[in-house]
């Protein structure tokens, strides 16, 4: 790639590193596409730089969200064990999966994600002093909200559930480059009751150690590309930083539109890159 291409990388990477932190996908879900459906990247190649770009944008990110107590860093660290283990089962499949059904598979993961978000109900937003949830984990959090001015407490439920559909996540991850966030995060939202906020920070926690396993899995199969992984490691860190400013001062329901608007662009193009309309 020329100088040019990488800057403009950099630049897209920069960009989903944004919306992508915001949301608390870590950019992945964003990235990946553009730079196959832009910039004619190979997919693995492309999923091997946002893997690894991921882990800088987690460690980025994550900060701004942990000092704020959007990360439930309890909650975070009961499912990250399934997530990294479908993590690495899903890099190693992914390897030896052919581009187009890569892709194919890419764009209905999308779509499920963004129709499941698209109907879900909105969640009531506990005050501080609602404790009727039972916590026998202590894993309930709060946090103060600036865009609703007040303060917000939950209790995640369905724990049964949920850990282990984290695997899920961590699969997805391994596949397609995406830390898991598109997963982890409608997962905590709807199964489990957190608030999007919430579940966006623990998932931008979550989703750089879930990438890490995967990123080895594509570098020991030579798919890293230094030149493309090093543009979106720096545009993608920058961006974070944006990410988790904006994010404390939007409303939760505008978060949850631009996510599904977004996964539904790119998934259907996505799809008619698979099936060769566009190149």
């Amino acid at each position: 790639m020329s100088g040019a291409e990488l800057i403009a990388v950099a630049f897209v990477a920069a960009s989903a590193g944004t919306l992508g932190t915001m949301l608390g996908l870590g950019g992945g879900v964003f990235l990946v596409p553009i730079l196959t459906l832009a910039f004619g990247i190979d997919l693995k190649v492309a999923v091997a730089a946002s893997a690894i770009a991921i882990v800088a944008n987690s460690c980025a990110g994550s900060g701004v969200y942990l000092i704020r107590r959007f990360t439930n860093l309890r909650l975070a660290l009961l499912m990250l064990v399934s997530s990294t283990l479908g993590a690495l089962v899903g890099g190693l499949l992914a390897v030896s999966l052919p581009e187009p059904v890569l892709k194919g598979t890419f764009a209905l993961v999308l779509l499920s994600v963004a129709y499941a978000m698209a109907r879900r109900k909105p969640l009531r937003q506990q005050s501080v002093d609602d404790t009727q949830q039972p916590d026998p984990l202590a894993i309930s959090g709060h946090y103060y909200d600036p865009a609703l001015d007040r303060f917000v407490r939950y209790t995640p439920r369905r724990l049964r559930i949920a850990i282990p559909t984290s695997t899920t996540a961590g699969l997805a991850s391994g596949m397609f480059g995406i830390g898991g966030g598109p997963i982890i995060v409608p997962l905590m939202n709807i199964l489990m009751g957190v608030p999007l906020k919430a579940a966006a920070g623990t998932s931008a926690f979550m989703v750089g150690l879930t990438a890490s396993a995967s990123a080895m899995v594509y570098y020991t199969r030579g798919y890293v590309d230094p030149r493309v992984t090093m543009a979106a490691v720096f545009g993608i860190v920058g961006g974070a930083h944006l990410g988790t400013r904006v994010a404390s001062r939007i409303r939760p329901a505008m978060l949850g539109h631009i996510f599904v608007i977004v996964l539904v662009v790119l998934a259907i193009s996505m799809v008619l890159d698979a099936v060769g309309v566009i190149s």
